[in-house]
């Protein structure tokens, strides 16, 4: 008989079983890096556990339950082969005479669990409730009564009889002494063990069982990463700027960047080895981007000279909008040398090429997901959900941490609570994995000391961690700072009206102006009252609106006419939640901003006078709206803040540029002394030490507040045609025939057939919901209350959670400047 993995009835592609267990077992062993150490588990142990793992993983599907499902279509709850493959691998690997496992039932749990689930979530708790080794009993005895036949099909001839594989297969025996297995979690769960290698650990093996898995499953071939000399970078610059050098921006560009690569290409072998976080700490506008890229070319030439593999390059950024930015960048530098993936929830995978070919669409969602490739762009979202995570979708990337060169740009965007608990888990991977972090901000938040903190209180021998700031000299760059200034007017909490009234005495109508406030009903009321006002006194002058509460294609089209105007000297106002913080590259004259904890003021400011250009000190003017700040920032940060504005403000009636950077200081060993926060010890002591994934839920990057919903607003005609594209995959169930080039123009669909598989079906969705996105948006429960639209299904009859305003109902729902209309305007999203 044929025992096939995979089998593709209408390609007639099939993939036989023992090819399938031999290749993924062979590429997980070869994905380890010398690097992967833990503890007294070197890498060498830690290829053994990724072969056996792989080799075993799929072993259930010998059973005639599943080769019948898989060939003739048959199906059976007996055809799930996952967990008999778990037994018999945990049963394989505690009696193979030349292993140490039996001397660690944890690492025997972790093999068990991760063949168990690799088609599923994670999680350690309830795995053995009364009845599951019931289950398996048939699956065991038909595999069994063909023992011969599988060990030499495996080529186990030599390591075993059938009366080994008999016995080791046998369910009845297994259950008989599964009690070493069962209590693992137990003792996890009262802290009997309790040391974060072990989470680290569990989804390393997860990831690269089910990695491994899915790429060989898609015939999709390993690569060595492929790399650029470092000096690509200095060839672009100058391309780039050509005889442009001599201004001062350029200059103080090219003299930082020179730092940072002098800094590192002094390091020892030791320091090369052994410290695994670098800084750079410098002001917005000094090429930091150019400059990182170059230093990790760099750390990853010399790592391939020492240590013998290449890293891979992570760059994670925390807003979507900068990464379009730097994937131009990158791509100049790189040219066609290396693959670039780029991955958050809207990137466009659709038209990928490799030399002369188009890459089949759901290929290069696999790889893109999976971080296949030698170069990854991606966002904060992407790389710290699934770090803590239970999913099978985000958890099989995360083996690719391993050994890179990861750059966390803007890395004080991470909110403070959950500070302690990533730069703890940034050391746990450095410690592990042997990953490199370039961290890159103007103002060093501490995440590491705050991770120290945190590892204090469960680790007792906690060492501080090394790291090497690349611009040593950095406080030059600031000191040198003239741009901006924050200007407080705190003596009064103000009402609209009284804002109108300061912004009209302090605003010079041949300015551009941001005015920056925190909630959605405040800023269309500001950006309402504010154009009554100029049309009363008789300026025309354009007022443009900004936030979440407008769809992201009227964002993008916002941020763009108010850029053309800016870089005209034309005089616009611009009034904005948060959404403006977002990494938009905005150049205004003046601001105005709601209180916020300082992190989000500087932000503020980086959008003022941003190359230097309007002269010096140009205001920020700090004010304070009634209970605003309440609904969104945590009330310690608030009143560090304050305290430090009033602090200062006795000296002084304004704060420069050149004091932002001491601000900051303090600001961040205030929040130090004040201790690790809850929500940080929470996730770590139950969800990381107690391997609870249930817990690690509660980590939410991005918080909303309140429940949301997604609301799908169809105001045009490529909506419509993206919405009729998304109800014919959603409902998709034999026959597929929609003109795909009605929403991509670019895009090769005659690569779909009239049918799809899974594969391609999810890649397809993938794709439409990406540019669905342009005409969503996400609306608080409490306000959907108030004008509450009719859920999507009643558009098509097809299930799904978005909401839907229809064309002939936009007016009802939607006002074109200011976005979804509701009586209460309430909060912000």
């Amino acid at each position: 008989m044929q025992y096939l993995a995979h089998y593709d009835k209408g390609k007639q592609e099939k993939q036989f079983l023992n090819e399938h267990l031999t290749s993924v077992a062979t590429l997980a062993k070869t994905r380890v890096l010398p690097c992967v150490v833990f503890d007294d588990l070197d890498s060498s142990k830690i290829e053994e556990i990724c072969y056996w793992t792989g080799y075993f993983h799929d072993l259930g599907k010998y059973s005639i339950y599943f080769q019948d499902y898989l060939q003739k279509g048959i199906s059976s709850p007996l055809k799930n082969h996952a967990h008999i493959s778990a037994c018999f691998a945990y049963s394989y690997l505690s009696n193979k005479a030349t292993s140490r496992f039996d001397s660690d039932k944890t690492l025997l749990f972790f093999i068990y669990t991760c063949i168990r689930l690799h088609h599923t979530s994670l999680k350690c708790k309830g795995l053995f409730n009364y009845g599951i080794w019931e289950d398996l009993i048939p699956i065991s005895k038909n595999i069994s009564d063909k023992s011969n036949e599988i060990i030499k099909d495996l080529g186990l001839a030599q390591d075993m009889s059938d009366e080994e594989f008999r016995a080791l297969i046998d369910i009845e025996k297994f259950k008989a002494n599964a009690f070493s297995l069962e209590r693992i979690p137990l003792m996890f769960n009262n802290s009997r063990i309790s040391n974060p290698k072990w989470y680290f650990l569990l989804i390393y093996l997860f990831s690269m069982l089910i990695d491994t898995d899915k790429l060989d499953s898609a015939n999709i071939k390993s690569e060595k990463i492929s790399t650029v000399p470092p000096e690509n970078v200095t060839s672009y610059i100058f391309s780039k700027h050509g005889k442009k050098s001599d201004t001062e921006l350029i200059n103080n560009r090219e003299k930082a960047r020179k730092s940072m690569i002098e800094v590192v290409e002094s390091l020892s072998n030791d320091a090369l080895k052994n410290v695994r976080f670098f800084t750079i700490t410098a002001p917005t506008g000094i090429g930091k981007t150019l400059s990182s890229l170059q230093c990790a070319l760099d750390l990853q030439q010399k790592i391939a000279e020492t240590e013998g593999y290449t890293p891979r390059i992570i760059t994670a950024i925390p807003f979507i909008n900068i990464i379009e930015q730097n994937k131009l960048e990158y791509e100049n530098v790189m040219g066609k040398e290396c693959k670039i993936a780029v991955h958050h929830r809207l990137s466009d995978f659709g038209v990928a090429k490799s030399k002369d070919e188009t890459i089949p669409v759901d290929r290069v969602l696999l790889e893109t997901e999976s971080w296949e490739a030698d170069v990854i762009l991606t966002t904060f979202v992407q790389l710290f959900q699934s770090l803590f995570s239970s999913t099978n979708k985000m958890l099989k990337k995360i083996n690719k941490l391993a050994g890179s060169i990861v750059i966390l740009d803007e890395i004080q965007a991470i909110p403070e609570k959950y500070m302690p608990l990533i730069g703890a888990s940034l050391q746990m991977i450095a410690k592990y994995y042997g990953t490199r972090f370039i961290l890159m901000t103007a103002t060093q938040p501490k995440i590491l000391q705050f991770g120290s903190m945190l590892l204090q209180y469960t680790e007792k021998n906690s060492k501080q961690i090394e790291s090497i700031e690349l611009l040593p000299n950095h406080e030059e760059y600031f000191k040198c700072l003239t741009r901006t200034k924050f200007v407080p007017l705190l003596e009064n909490v103000l009402d609209t009206e009284d804002f109108l009234d300061v912004f009209f005495n302090k605003w010079d109508y041949t300015k551009s102006c941001l005015i920056v406030v925190n909630t959605i009903k405040r800023s269309i009321d500001v950006y309402k009252k504010i154009k009554e006002e100029l049309a009363l006194r008789g300026f025309k002058l354009p007022v443009y609106y900004l936030s979440t509460n407008i769809i992201p294609l009227k964002r993008r089209d916002v941020i763009q006419e108010v850029k053309d105007l800016l870089e005209s000297e034309q005089p616009v106002i611009l009034v904005s939640t948060q959404t403006i913080e977002a990494g938009v590259d905005l150049d205004f004259d003046m601001a105005f901003r709601d209180f916020a904890p300082l992190d989000s003021l500087v932000q503020t400011a980086g959008r003022v006078n941003r190359q230097g250009k309007k002269g010096n000190y140009s205001p920020v003017y700090i004010i304070q709206l009634e209970n605003d700040s309440h609904y969104i920032y945590d009330l310690s940060l608030r009143e560090v803040t304050i305290n430090l504005l009033k602090e200062l403000l006795t000296a002084q009636e304004e704060i420069k540029e050149t004091d932002y950077v001491s601000l900051t200081k303090r600001y961040y060993d205030l929040i130090l002394k004040e201790g690790v926060d809850d929500a940080s010890k929470r996730i770590w002591n139950d969800g990381i030490l107690k391997l609870d994934f249930d817990k690690l839920e509660e980590f939410k990057l991005i918080e909303s507040p309140g429940e949301v919903y997604d609301v799908f607003i169809e105001k045009e005609l490529s909506a419509t045609n993206l919405a009729d594209a998304y109800e014919q995959v959603l409902g998709y169930k034999d026959s597929f025939d929609y003109d795909l080039s009605k929403i991509f123009p670019d895009f090769k669909s005659d690569q779909f057939e009239k049918t799809l598989n899974v594969f391609q079906r999810k890649a397809l969705l993938r794709l439409i919901m990406a540019k669905m996105h342009d005409y969503i948006i996400q609306v608080r429960v409490s306000r959907l209350k108030e004008n509450r639209p009719v859920e999507f299904k009643e558009r098509g009859n097809i299930e799904s959670s978005l909401y839907w305003v229809p064309p002939t109902k936009c007016d009802d729902y939607y006002d074109e400047d200011t976005g979804f209309k509701d009586e209460s305007g309430d909060g912000f999203i």
